[in-house]
C-alpha cells in the first residue's frame, strides 16, 4: 500500500516538476527575440461564441516577417475553408480582410475596431520576455503535452486596462526547447474565446522581400 500511494504521489507531482520557471522561459524569449526574422506554421482556430454556444474550428497558415522592432508584418490564410473563406494580413497599425468568395477586402486600424483582437494571434512569435513581463502578469500554471511536446503553460493578465477591455486573459502553452507558443487561448469579457494550435512551424524561412497580401485584378473595397 505504501508504494502504491508513494507512485501516486510521484504521478500527481511529475507536471509540476517538469513545469519551466517563468523567469527561465522570459530569458529564454529574451535571448532568441534578437535572431527572430520571420515564422510559418499551420495553424487550428477553434472560436467559442458564448451568446450562441457555438464552436467553430478553422484551419489555415501563418506567415509573420519581423523587418524591425515596430515593424511586423503576419499573414493568416483562412482561404481553404468552406465557411467564411478569408485572408488576414497585418501591415503596421492597419489589418486587412480579404474575402475571396466576393474578390472584396476590409481595412480596419487596429486601435479602433473588434478586429484588433486579432493582433493578438502574433502574441509570443518574436516578441522578448522582457516586453512580455511588462505589459502582462505572468504566472506558470503547471506542465502539458502539445501534440508531442513538453510545454510550460503561461497566463497572462493584461495590465491595461483597455486591454482588458477585449481579453480578459490570455493562455500560452511554451515549448520547454524553444521561445514561441505551440497553442494560445484568447478569453474575452463575453465569454467567447479562441484557442489556436500551431504545428510543422518553421523559424526563419526565407521570406523574399516585405510579406504582404496581395490582392487580385478586380478586387473591391468595402467600408469597415
Amino acid at each position: 500500500m505504501k508504494k502504491l500511494l508513494l507512485a501516486l504521489n510521484l504521478i500527481a507531482v511529475t507536471p509540476a516538476l517538469n513545469a519551466e520557471s517563468v523567469s527561465a522561459i522570459l530569458a529564454r524569449m529574451d535571448q532568441a527575440a534578437p535572431n527572430f526574422r520571420a515564422i510559418t506554421a499551420e495553424m487550428q482556430m477553434v472560436t467559442y461564441t458564448a451568446i450562441l454556444s457555438d464552436t467553430t474550428t478553422e484551419k489555415g497558415t501563418l506567415k509573420m516577417q519581423r523587418l524591425k522592432a515596430t515593424d511586423v508584418r503576419a499573414i493568416l490564410d483562412f482561404s481553404a475553408q468552406k465557411d467564411s473563406p478569408r485572408i488576414i494580413a497585418f501591415a503596421g497599425k492597419t489589418v486587412r480582410m480579404y474575402y475571396p468568395q466576393t474578390n472584396a477586402f476590409q481595412d480596419f486600424q487596429l486601435a479602433k475596431s473588434s478586429q484588433a483582437l486579432n493582433q493578438f494571434l502574433l502574441l509570443g512569435f518574436g516578441s522578448s520576455g522582457s516586453d512580455l513581463a511588462r505589459s502582462y502578469d505572468i504566472t506558470a500554471e503547471g506542465s502539458e503535452n502539445i501534440g508531442p511536446s513538453a510545454t510550460t503553460k503561461l497566463l497572462l493578465i493584461p495590465k491595461d486596462p483597455k486591454v482588458k477591455e477585449r481579453l480578459t486573459k490570455i493562455e500560452m502553452w511554451m515549448p520547454n526547447d524553444a521561445a514561441y507558443p505551440l497553442q494560445q487561448q484568447f478569453y474575452e469579457p463575453s465569454g467567447n474565446y479562441r484557442k489556436v494550435t500551431y504545428t510543422n512551424i518553421q523559424l526563419n524561412p526565407p521570406i523574399q522581400g516585405t510579406l504582404e497580401l496581395k490582392l487580385p485584378s478586380g478586387v473591391t473595397k468595402q467600408s469597415e
